[in-house]
């Protein structure tokens, strides 16, 4: 055999698929690319939470494209905005609410991107804090490059 594969199970649970479908049904939404309103969702719950369940949990969950509509902005200008299908954002909810614990103590203090409870608005608070204290200040990019 030229790939010797092993199929490694996933520990999603069929609660974390259903709480993860109340969090998204609160948090309301349009319709994706399969036009599947949750009204619609609804219709065939069962169906569609063990479909979401058993895709994660075999590996082979594979998410639907994204339906881009333009959103204005100020000034007349219009922003790209995806919206992804219900069952998408049900299963991205499962593996935020999975990941997000794990990964968080990871991070140190000073990271604000894409982490609860921190934005930039409160990133650019601590530099005006930082300011006050310091009278120097370092700043680092790192860029991580791949071959291949």
């Amino acid at each position: 055999m030229i790939f010797n594969e092993q199929t490694k199970s996933v520990p999603i649970t069929k609660m974390m698929v259903w709480e993860a479908y109340k969090k998204v049904k609160s948090n309301k939404g349009s319709a994706g690319i399969d036009q599947q309103t949750l009204e619609d969702f609804d219709k065939v719950r069962s169906k569609e939470l063990y479909k979401i369940w058993n895709r994660l949990t075999s590996g082979s969950y594979f998410p639907p494209g994204v339906k881009r509509v333009e959103i204005p902005k100020p000034g007349g200008k219009k922003r790209p905005l995806g919206i992804p299908t219900v069952s998408d954002r049900i299963a991205q909810q499962v593996v935020k609410t999975y990941l997000e614990p794990r990964l968080e103590v990871e991070f140190l203090e000073n990271s604000y991107g894409y982490r609860p409870n921190k934005s930039a608005l409160s990133a650019v608070k601590k530099v005006q804090e930082n300011v006050r204290k310091y009278s120097w200040a370092i700043y680092l990019c790192i860029t991580v490059l791949t071959s291949g």
